[in-house]
């Protein structure tokens, strides 16, 4: 079995200002010439087929067209999931008809997990949702958090899957090895959950033959070769200009993988350009980007005077007085650790006050601290 394994395309996105439809066509339109070429048996699209619940028309057209070619054309079956940029119910919309052409989208939560067969693949279908709507669902009030709502899908699957076939779940959301620092997130990634931990262990899938993740748009492995983030097909922030965009080839079998990396080729690069603002000037480019400047006097009208040159220019900011903020911020940081309780309410009163503290206060402020301290020693 082999399949395409992507995520993360967030269709109709908008980053600074710029529409990244014209984009997203480039590149998605491209992801379907590609499978036309490939052996694949089907498509996973991991969540966020959207970037929000109610997408713009242009955004509909675009998805349609490409579910349109995927099995028209190239003629395999494609598996969706609602991420959490999704409205799951809308997503669902004509999902039971839409199956009778292969097109298999799952956006709401159900008590028993989806599966779809293909060639002898089991695939499993767990869209995002909160911990919440899932406790609900599985009518269980010992789930607390993401983690445990996940762990809780899962055994529901593992309690009717066969081990002995080749099974393949399809999620989204933060899976860890052991913590947050394993993983690289980037700064477009919207947070899953609010007061709860967000995080689900690796060691919850490890029964699966492979793990198809969506949500963070970084491509990388999460402990095992078997279980991946795809990553977004485009750069959608500053922080991703490094990333290399890819879709993953998945070739499977029962105890044996192969990765293979297919790097999609963006209609425009997303990059930044770090110098002097006369330097700059000096060069042009149709690229998206983020200046840096190492100016240290503000520029006039400097945005719209690079535009000129550099019309997809997405943000500037002025690296060396930030610098020089930082640093100042550290050393009065440093200032104020060096000073005790009553120096510091002193230059808090003389500031709020717009006087110095009197002899008479002093002293009053310096019994209280006193009487503070003799009360932590009790």
């Amino acid at each position: 079995m082999k399949f395409l394994h992507t995520a993360d395309w967030h269709i109709g996105k908008i980053v600074n200002e710029f529409s990244m439809l014209e984009d997203q066509i480039h590149v998605l339109h491209q992801l379907v010439d590609k499978i036309k070429e490939l052996e694949v048996d089907a498509l996973i699209m991991a969540g966020d087929l959207y970037d929000r619940a109610i997408p713009p028309k242009e955004a509909v057209v675009l998805a349609t067209e490409l579910f349109n070619r995927l099995i028209k054309e190239a003629g395999i079956p494609v598996l969706v999931i609602a991420g959490n940029h999704d409205s799951n119910e809308r997503l669902e919309y004509g999902s039971e008809l839409l199956a009778s052409s292969d097109l298999f989208i799952e956006g709401t939560v159900k008590e028993s997990v989806r599966k779809v067969t293909i060639k002898g693949v089991n695939f499993y279908l767990l869209p995002f949702a909160d911990h919440v709507t899932i406790r609900h669902v599985l009518e269980n009030e010992e789930i607390r958090d993401l983690q445990d709502a996940v762990r809780e899908q899962v055994k529901t699957i593992i309690n009717e899957m066969d081990t002995d076939e080749v099974n393949v779940l399809i999620a989204h959301g933060y899976v860890v090895n052991g913590g947050k620092d394993s993983l690289e997130e980037s700064e477009s990634e919207r947070p899953l959950s609010i007061g709860t931990a967000e995080y689900v262990d690796v060691d919850v899938f490890e029964a699966f033959d492979y793990v198809a993740l969506g949500h963070l748009h970084k491509a990388q492995k999460v402990k095992y070769d078997k279980v991946r983030y795809s990553g977004s097909p485009l750069k959608y922030s500053k922080s991703e200009v490094n990333h290399k965009k890819q879709h993953l080839l998945v070739d499977l079998e029962k105890d044996r993988l192969r990765v293979d990396f297919i790097e999609t080729e963006p209609l425009r690069n997303m990059k930044t350009m770090r110098g002097h603002f006369k330097d700059i000037m000096q060069g042009e480019s149709d690229d998206y980007v983020f200046f840096e400047l190492e100016d240290t006097h503000y520029v006039m009208d400097a945005m719209n005077q690079l535009r000129r040159r550099y019309p997809y220019a997405m943000g500037l900011e002025y690296v060396a007085q930030k610098e020089t903020e930082q640093a100042g911020t550290i050393d009065k940081q440093r200032a104020i650790e060096k000073k005790n309780m009553v120096e510091l309410f002193e230059e808090f009163y003389s500031e709020y006050k717009d006087t110095p503290l009197d002899d008479e206060r002093r002293a009053v402020v310096n019994g209280i601290w006193e009487d503070v301290q003799k009360e932590e020693d009790i």
